[in-house]
């Protein structure tokens, strides 16, 4: 086999290091492991009559995010092939979150041939995260060439194959890797492909992937992969082409029945911010170049729920996979970025979670986009300007806003 181990062998689940346990926070003073020295503690004096003691400190204000209620996953994407990975995972720790996503390239992974692996870098990564004790999200997107049919690229021209390299991942990492979203953007023609955009056949995607995981891992979570935010568009000198991704989601359930319900445990949703502010209600104008678009506002889920609502999948969970605001940059696609100072990056991105832990229950799960990718591509990369770390990896003001905000109690 190609590039990689026998289809004997990729079933087996990878052995990673037993995660470690969650260290908790105290206020109270470090304990050092082992037999320690019991202090001995000596009374002081009683101060005489006639000194009139210090008035008593103000107590500091309550915090505000406190006493919302906890997500059950605060996660970043990030990208941990040929990285430092020690470094992700000690600053995902340091910023109190419990999940990473990392998207994987089926297309890298199988390049060859069918049942040609390579696993050399993802066992790594997989290795590492679950050492430390986060919970991982892999997001599979890109078919392999050997796989698509007549199609240039993005998924595969028979969904048997989807699922079976499903089934393949998550027996090879069962414990391991928590959830999978399935797929990512298919309502975009970059990740499906110009003129062939299709909401019957990403059901029909989305049905094979859940039961390929369904099979290698009974108790990992399938996430529906989220679509891209956007209106109707279609530029064909530029092979452009994208379909409202509320009206996408309501044509995967008219497909066949509705059938698409049992495709996923979560519906996953890449809500952008733009140069909104995460309470803005839709149609509300900001900043220079403002687009009233329903998809250029954070709160464009609300519109998803309804959908799901209408079609009775609303016991699901949602699940934001990516959410994030651009700072100023040089893509020139990206240019509202320049509305958004730094100091409004980590306002938006606090505000935002402590949004969703108010009023939006049926979000369980929510990830930033992005943790290190100013360490992967230069600033002419749209990705850039979404990082919480800088090229060096110090913090920008997000990320120390992130880890400054309260989680909730566990």
């Amino acid at each position: 086999m190609a590039c990689g181990e026998s289809d004997e062998t990729v079933t087996e689940p990878v052995t990673v290091a037993a995660p470690a346990e969650p260290t908790p926070t105290s206020s109270g003073p470090a304990v050092t492991a082992g037999v320690q020295t019991p202090r001995v503690l000596t009374p002081s004096p009683a101060a005489p009559a006639s000194v009139t003691p210090s008035p008593a400190s103000s107590p500091a204000p309550p915090d505000p995010d406190a006493s919302l209620r906890r997500l059950d996953g605060y996660g970043f994407q990030a990208h941990l092939y040929n990285q430092d990975r020690d470094f992700i995972v000690r600053k995902t720790l340091d910023a109190g979150f419990n999940w990473l996503k990392q998207q994987v390239e089926w297309s890298q992974t199988e390049p060859i041939e069918k049942g040609g692996y390579d696993w050399r870098e993802l066992d790594k990564i997989v290795t590492a995260v679950s050492a430390a004790g986060l919970n991982l999200l892999l997001s599979v997107v890109r078919a392999p060439g050997w796989a698509l049919g007549e199609g240039a690229h993005g998924p595969p021209a028979d969904p048997q194959d989807f699922e079976d390299f499903m089934r393949v991942i998550a027996a090879r990492y069962r414990g391991a890797v928590q959830a999978y979203e399935l797929w990512n953007e298919a309502n975009l023609s970059r990740e499906w492909g110009y003129g062939r955009i299709n909401a019957g056949e990403f059901v029909d995607l989305l049905l094979a992937g859940h039961r390929g995981v369904r099979a290698g891992d009974p108790d990992a979570v399938t996430i529906g992969g989220a679509l891209t935010p956007a209106g109707d568009v279609d530029i064909p000198d530029q092979q452009v082409q994208a379909v409202d991704d509320v009206t996408f989601l309501r044509r995967m359930y008219e497909y066949n029945d509705g059938i698409v319900r049992d495709g996923f445990d979560a519906w996953g949703i890449h809500p952008g911010g733009f140069n909104n502010a995460p309470r803005q209600e839709i149609g509300s104008p900001r900043g220079d170049g403002w687009n009233g678009h329903a998809s250029f506002y954070f709160q464009r889920f609300t519109q998803h729920r309804q959908v799901m609502e209408e079609f009775d999948d609303g016991a699901k969970p949602i699940w934001i996979t990516e959410f994030g605001w651009s700072t100023a940059n040089q893509d020139p696609a990206y240019g509202y970025g320049v509305d958004n100072s730094e100091a409004d990056q980590a306002e938006f991105l606090v505000d935002a979670l402590r949004l969703v832990r108010e009023q939006y229950d049926y979000i369980t799960h929510a990830f930033v986009w992005n943790l290190n990718f100013q360490t992967v591509v230069g600033p002419e990369d749209e990705k850039f300007p979404f990082g919480v770390l800088r090229p060096d990896g110090t913090p920008r003001p997000s990320y120390d806003a992130l880890a400054a905000m309260h989680k909730g109690d566990a």
